[in-house]
C-alpha cells in the first residue's frame, strides 16, 4: 500500500518554519512507517475563489491532483506540527480505507478538559480584549458560523487526518467549492468539513495524541503563562525576582514554557502549534529536535 504525507507552505515565512523546526521529524517518521514526503509550495488553486480565503482552504485539493491517484492512503499534516518519533506509530493503522481519521477537537484529551481549556483560553482573551467567537459546545461550534450542527457532539481538527483519493475526493471538493468562511470566527475550512464528514458518517476517531493541540493543552494545565507579560501581576513578579536573585523574571518564565512544551511534547505523537506557531522556536531551546 503507498502511502504519502503531505502538507502546504506557501510563502517564505512558512516554508522556513516547516524548515527549521518540522522536516527533519516529519522525514523521520515517514522513513520508519514507509510514507513519501510531498511538501507543496505553491498553490494548488490561483482562481479568484482561492485568492479571497486561506490557502487552508487548499488541503481540500490534494486528493483532485493527478499524483495523488498514485497513493491508496494520504495523511495531511499542517504545517507547524512537530513529530515526536520517539513514541511513534503509523496513524494509519486501523483507519478503514473508506473512512476519514480524524482527532475530535472537543476531546483533547477529555470533554471535560477541553471545556475547561476553552474558559480559560476565553478567559485569557477578553483580558486582552482578543475578538473570538464562543464555542463551548460542539453545536455552537457550527451554529455560530451559520452551520445547521446543533445537534452534533464532536468537531473534527481538520489540521491532521487520514485519507484516500479513491474514497474522498468528491466530498472534499463539495466542501471546498460550496462553502466559505465569511461568518467570521476563523477556524477556515474546518467547520464545514466537520459538518459533511460527520454527516456523512465518514469520520473514524484517532487518538487525540495525533493531533496534540498545544494551545488547549496549555490553556487547560499552564493557564499562568498565556499572555504573561501583558500582565500587572507579571510586572510585579517580575521586579520581585530580579530583587532576590538578579535574574528577570522573562528567563524563568522561558524556562517554564520550554519546560511546558517539553511536557506537551512527550505526551504527543503530532504535536500542533494551531495559533501558536510563535512558541515553536522553544523546541529548539528545549533540545528535543533533531
Amino acid at each position: 500500500m503507498r502511502k504519502a504525507l503531505i502538507t502546504l507552505a506557501i510563502g517564505k515565512k512558512f516554508e522556513q518554519l516547516f524548515n527549521e523546526y518540522c522536516r527533519a521529524n516529519w522525514q523521520q517518521y515517514c522513513d520508519l512507517f514507509d510514507f513519501e514526503l510531498i511538501v507543496i509550495t505553491n498553490a494548488l488553486d490561483k482562481s479568484e475563489l482561492a485568492n479571497t480565503r486561506s490557502p487552508s482552504w487548499q488541503k481540500l485539493l490534494i486528493l483532485s491532483q493527478p499524483w495523488s491517484l498514485e497513493y491508496d492512503r494520504i495523511v495531511w499534516v499542517d504545517s507547524d506540527v512537530v513529530i515526536n518519533c520517539e513514541y511513534a506509530s503509523d496513524i494509519t493503522q486501523g483507519v478503514p480505507l473508506d473512512k476519514v481519521g480524524c482527532v475530535d477537537q472537543y476531546s483533547m484529551p477529555t470533554p471535560d478538559i477541553f471545556k475547561l481549556s476553552l474558559e480559560r483560553l476565553y478567559k485569557s482573551w477578553d483580558k486582552n480584549n482578543v475578538k473570538y467567537l464562543s464555542n463551548l459546545s460542539a453545536g455552537s461550534y457550527y451554529s455560530n458560523r451559520g452551520i445547521p450542527g446543533d445537534d452534533l457532539n464532536h468537531v473534527i481538527q481538520a489540521g491532521i487526518f487520514v485519507c484516500s483519493p479513491k474514497f474522498h475526493k468528491e466530498i472534499f471538493e463539495k466542501v471546498y467549492y460550496q462553502y466559505d468562511d465569511k461568518s467570521g470566527g476563523g477556524n477556515y475550512e474546518n467547520p464545514a468539513l466537520s459538518y459533511e464528514l460527520l454527516r456523512a458518517n465518514l469520520v473514524f476517531w484517532l487518538p487525540c495524541r495525533f493531533n496534540f493541540c498545544v494551545i488547549n493543552i496549555i490553556s487547560a494545565f499552564y493557564p499562568h503563562i498565556l499572555h504573561e507579560r501583558k500582565s500587572v501581576f507579571f510586572e510585579f513578579y517580575s521586579r520581585v525576582i530580579r530583587k532576590l536573585t538578579g535574574k528577570h523574571a522573562e528567563q524563568k518564565a522561558s524556562k517554564e514554557k520550554i519546560d511546558c512544551l517539553k511536557n506537551i511534547y512527550d505526551l504527543s505523537i503530532f504535536m500542533h502549534f494551531a495559533s501558536c506557531s510563535e512558541l515553536m522556536p522553544k523546541m529548539k531551546e528545549a533540545l528535543i529536535l533533531p
